[in-house]
């Protein structure tokens, strides 16, 4: 009898492939599909991501953004095979309009959260981020606490950073935020405004609050948050508050100046937040208190100032 190295010869196939030949009894064709097919997502994120998409005709750039807040793991391919699998990868002509979930706003609306970071040396840090609805563009700063105080401070850092007139803010019902939640001994209301709300007023800007217990109505700065810490405290361990400090100095440069958005390109026509802020400054040169230069050069000079800073030579 021939060997299987004869035989695969002969019939242009490997030696491994004889050899199973040879084992069977029967001589039709095999089908290679594998018996259990393993997908990339669990059947918990796969029933998520599918709901999240029916329910709301989110983009795949934001439904992947969603589930990467708790599984940072999860690749945006898998979340598109996965809308392929069911058929809801492109959204059809009569769920056109429900895809459009936010109203259409000018540069000025801004979404404001605050989100966890790693403790050093027993001491809690806190993520206060704002995005504009309109360009994408984001801020954030870095806190010990997250107290009313730190948020007034906070909101002067984003009217100093922010190119256009801010001229409305929503937020969850955090106390850093609003008094509205507090209620007295007696049970009544609070009545006297928050700073953020004093500060708001002053500045003639409209302060939102998403409905209690219902994150998903500010989902688009939950949806950023994910994305910072994906890029930055979930992808490094790092040593020391100063290296995550300019770490993420460097991941809103990035951010800004370079990082594509898929809702961009289909709203404005432009790749990257800075291109939003330019093609609105183009539009609507009076919504602006700064030209798109003046911001740009902020923004480099971030990671300039971080660097410096961390070049310095310890003093003996």
């Amino acid at each position: 009898m021939r060997n299987e190295p004869t035989l695969g010869l002969k019939f242009g196939v490997s030696s491994q492939t004889v050899s199973k030949w040879k084992n069977r009894d029967f001589a039709t064709d095999v089908s290679s599909r594998p018996h259990r097919i393993d997908y990339a997502l669990t059947d918990l994120q796969q029933a998520l991501a599918i709901s999240i998409r029916k329910s709301s005709w989110m983009s795949l750039d934001e439904v992947w953004e969603m589930l990467l807040v708790d599984s940072p793991n999860i690749s945006r391919s898998s979340v598109y095979r996965c809308f392929k699998r069911e058929n809801v990868h492109r959204v059809a002509e009569k769920d056109r309009e429900k895809a459009k979930k936010f109203k259409e706003y000018e540069p000025g609306f801004l979404h404001i959260d605050v989100t966890y970071l790693p403790k050093f040396d027993g001491q809690k840090y806190y993520l206060y981020v704002a995005i504009d609805r309109a360009t994408r563009l984001m801020y954030y700063a870095v806190y010990e606490r997250k107290t009313a105080e730190n948020t007034d401070d906070f909101m002067d850092k984003c009217f100093n950073f922010f190119p256009f007139k801010i001229t409305h803010i929503l937020t969850d019902n955090g106390l850093e935020f609003t008094n509205k939640l507090l209620i007295s001994k007696k049970g009544a209301s609070c009545k006297t405004d928050s700073k953020m709300d004093v500060k708001c007023k002053k500045n003639n800007i409209e302060h939102r609050l998403t409905k209690p217990a219902t994150p998903k109505t500010n989902g688009m700065v939950e949806r950023v948050n994910g994305t910072i810490k994906k890029n930055t405290i979930l992808k490094k361990v790092y040593s020391s508050v100063e290296e995550m400090n300019t770490d993420l100095e460097k991941f809103l440069s990035f951010y800004n100046l370079y990082r594509r958005h898929g809702s961009l390109r289909k709203e404005l026509n432009v790749k990257t937040p800075f291109q939003a802020i330019e093609k609105w400054f183009s539009l609507k040169p009076e919504l602006f208190k700064k030209s798109p230069i003046h911001l740009k050069k902020k923004i480099l000079n971030l990671n300039a100032i971080v660097n410096q800073l961390h070049q310095q030579p310890c003093e003996t």
